[in-house]
């Protein structure tokens, strides 16, 4: 095999699905269609917005660090740092500023330091403690600093992307076998935790992005055979959201079974995500066309602000002034609000202290 791509490519279509990755977690947390409605169960499903995120990521990373020659981990973890924590830093001291205010003690204080070291999505006494969506940055975070490791091994041999999540999985166990019998603020408390909310129990998400990444580099005739990855792929996410819905029954998300929990680490990211995704890649489709357009593209670079701030403060303050979901114009108002809000800041905040700090790395 010869890697037919050398040069670090920019994916239009990629960056506008990251718009409906953030909406999806936005529609799951505000759910705007009423109980009575069979779709209400299949909306509040779409928590698997993360799970887009996590493929996506473990594609990305992959597709431009695997097989880079000179790897420098220093630049590595700048970039990501330059990526991911300005924004959260900034929003995540707003959202503290009014409780340390009010509260200052010990306990406020550490748990501010989890959230701005992003440690608080290991203990689960503190994974929604201030921006409360934000615990999965601890599972970017904890991919981010393993990922050269991994690709150390992938390198080497193929069979490592099966191998590694399966020591990944069993490395998750060992922890909550240890230290689930230690009151530690829940530190890896249950498998249920460690499954739902932790790098160990989502990794298989992110090799499923770092085989596509794999596949799509080296071009693998395999996958030449077949033809519209993009509808199959949202068949194949449309399946899961019902079969999500299916097996809710009394629990309140339908992951919290365990079947649940296969048919979204498995199921969602290999027979949905990896196939649409491919699609994206691979085809010219209506579908690619419409993520690709300029205002998909602008939505897709600033969700992850939109991701971080469509609960907590903001809505917050939305709400002392009146604006609360309390009927269809409103809900649609909030949306349109902090969509505003959250290209204002990627364009005048996130971007230029991005730009700043790679530009200073390379620098020095």
């Amino acid at each position: 095999m010869t890697n037919k791509q050398t040069n670090f490519k920019y994916f239009n279509s990629l960056t506008g699905i990251r718009a409906i990755a953030a909406f999806m977690v936005y529609l799951h947390h505000f759910n705007p269609i009423p109980k009575n409605y069979a779709i209400h169960n299949i909306v509040n499903e779409m928590h698997i917005g993360v799970t887009l995120f996590f493929v996506l990521s473990g594609f990305l990373i992959a597709y431009r660090y695997l097989d880079l020659n000179n790897f420098s981990f220093r630049n590595y973890i700048i970039n990501r740092v330059a990526r991911i924590y300005p924004m959260y830093f900034l929003l995540t001291t707003l959202t503290f500023l009014p409780i340390l205010y009010s509260n200052f003690n010990n306990r406020e204080l550490l748990i501010y330091g989890l959230n701005i070291s992003m440690l608080r999505g290991f203990f689960e006494n503190f994974k929604f403690s201030g921006i409360a969506q934000g615990w999965s940055l601890t599972v970017e975070e904890t991919f981010y600093f393993l990922a050269p490791l991994f690709f150390f091994f992938i390198k080497r041999h193929k069979i490592y992307l099966v191998i590694l999540p399966l020591i990944s999985i069993l490395l998750g166990i060992i922890f909550v076998l240890f230290f689930s019998k230690i009151d530690f603020y829940g530190f890896f408390s249950s498998f249920e935790f460690m499954f739902n909310y932790t790098f160990f129990g989502r990794c298989v998400e992110f090799f499923i992005g770092i085989s596509l990444a794999v596949i799509y580099k080296y071009d693998l005739p395999f996958f030449k055979r077949f033809k519209h990855y993009t509808y199959a792929g949202i068949i194949g996410i449309i399946i899961s959201l019902v079969l999500l819905t299916i097996l809710k029954g009394d629990l309140d998300f339908g992951i919290r079974h365990p079947m649940g929990k296969i048919v979204n680490t498995l199921f969602l990211p290999t027979f949905g995500i990896f196939m649409l995704y491919y699609g994206l890649l691979k085809e010219r489709t209506l579908i690619s066309k419409i993520l690709s357009h300029k205002l998909f593209i602008l939505l897709g670079k600033s969700s992850y602000i939109f991701y971080l701030i469509h609960m907590g403060i903001f809505v917050s303050a939305l709400g002392k002034l009146g604006i609360t979901s309390t009927n269809p114009f409103s809900y649609l108002l909030i949306f349109i609000i902090l969509n505003i809000i959250s290209i204002v800041m990627y364009k005048y905040i996130e971007e230029p202290l991005n730009i700043y700090i790679r530009r200073y790395n390379a620098s020095r």
